[in-house]
């Protein structure tokens, strides 16, 4: 466990986790944007984050004009809320 967290990370790395849409944006000074690579440089959690944000940025580009079906979005809050399973889809599924 990294020093500074109970969840194992560190200040730098929640930094660095609230900071990954700016990047991704290109709304980083110069300074913050090397700062930001050069942490993603040496910390693989942190480079997972990044690649997982941009594939499910990628994802949801993927979406038609009708959106996330309502059975899909109750089962991704419940993954994000940390619920542990996500909720029983509709019909069963």
């Amino acid at each position: 466990m990294r020093a500074g967290s109970r969840s194992g990370r560190s200040a730098g790395c929640r930094e660095i986790t609230e900071l990954v849409t700016d990047y991704l944006e290109g709304a980083l000074s110069a300074e913050r944007r090397r700062c930001f690579e050069a942490h993603l440089a040496g910390c693989a959690e942190c480079s997972v984050h990044l690649e997982q944000t941009q594939a499910m940025i990628r994802a949801l580009g993927c979406l038609g004009a009708d959106g996330i079906p309502d059975r899909v979005l109750r089962r991704l809050c419940g993954a994000f809320l940390g619920s542990g399973t996500p909720p029983v889809a509709e019909g069963g599924q």
